[in-house]
């Protein structure tokens, strides 16, 4: 794997003439995940989530080239509490548009946009521009992580993870819940503030369906915590497995969407 950051543009030009690049565009956002994780989580994510799935991409012949991560989104639910940062869907669907043309003007792709924040109008931003990328011919771009499409966003995030919930109750689990600090736990322990993890009680009485629909904001639905479900069953090895199995099924779901160059053109 390459991080296009840290290339010169001779190796970007070896990588192009291969055949066999693809290049991944993390997307996260800066949104509060309680009092005891980083508002950069989305995307750090992203980018472990990236990380996790090159290995299985590059056995299928691609190169994965990872470019550097988007780390604004459209966070209006969390807008309330301090330090979270939003776009409108209109700059993100922009900036988005604009990195795909930058990216296929030099012949790299297809394009992955890697998306680890939950928000409708980002989600829906990030699928309108790869749709426009797509129909100004910039080659394959497609969007994978949380969606719009709940059979994508499953197949991504929520399979080969049954059984390893801690949680008493794993379908309540959400945003800065167990999963998410599980991740941290695992790949950023550093910026977990173990102390407000220990003084956190479990979040389960919420309505989910306004949380779903975002219908009402993180803090109106949280009472001000900003986390929903139970961080402190959190582990670090569930988070390996988490980080593990996410890997393994954005590769799958990416390699099933595009023809690897080992199948031929």
């Amino acid at each position: 794997m390459h991080h296009l950051a840290k290339l010169r543009f001779p190796e970007v030009e070896s990588l192009v003439r291969s055949g066999r690049a693809l290049v991944i565009l993390p997307v996260g956002s800066v949104e509060e995940h309680g009092a005891h994780l980083p508002l950069s989580l989305d995307t750090m994510a992203a980018d472990a989530y990236a990380e996790a799935a090159a290995p299985y991409l590059e056995e299928k012949g691609y190169t994965v080239v990872l470019a550097p991560a988007i780390p604004y989104g459209v966070a209006r639910q969390a807008f309330d509490f301090p330090g979270t940062l939003t776009l409108e869907p209109d700059t993100l669907r922009a900036l988005v548009t604009d990195i795909g043309r930058s990216l296929s003007q030099h012949g790299m792709n297809p394009l992955v946009i890697l998306n680890a924040h939950r928000n409708l109008d980002h989600m829906r931003a990030l699928e309108e521009a790869a749709r426009t990328l797509a129909a100004e011919g910039k080659g394959q771009v497609i969007c994978v992580g949380f969606t719009n499409d709940p059979a994508i966003t499953a197949a991504c995030f929520r399979a080969g993870f049954q059984g390893y919930s801690r949680s008493s109750q794993p379908d309540r689990e959400g945003h800065a819940g167990e999963r998410e600090t599980s991740l941290a736990l695992c790949c950023f322990p550093e910026l977990v503030d173990r102390g407000a993890l220990e003084r956190l009680d479990p979040n389960f009485d919420y309505d989910v369906d306004s949380f779903l629909s975002e219908k009402k904001s993180y803090w109106d639905l949280s009472g001000g915590r900003g986390y929903f479900g139970s961080p402190g069953a959190a582990t670090a090895e569930t988070g390996k497995v988490l980080l593990s199995a996410r890997g393994q099924n954005i590769a799958r779901v990416i390699l099933e969407t595009l023809r690897s160059p080992n199948e031929g053109s």
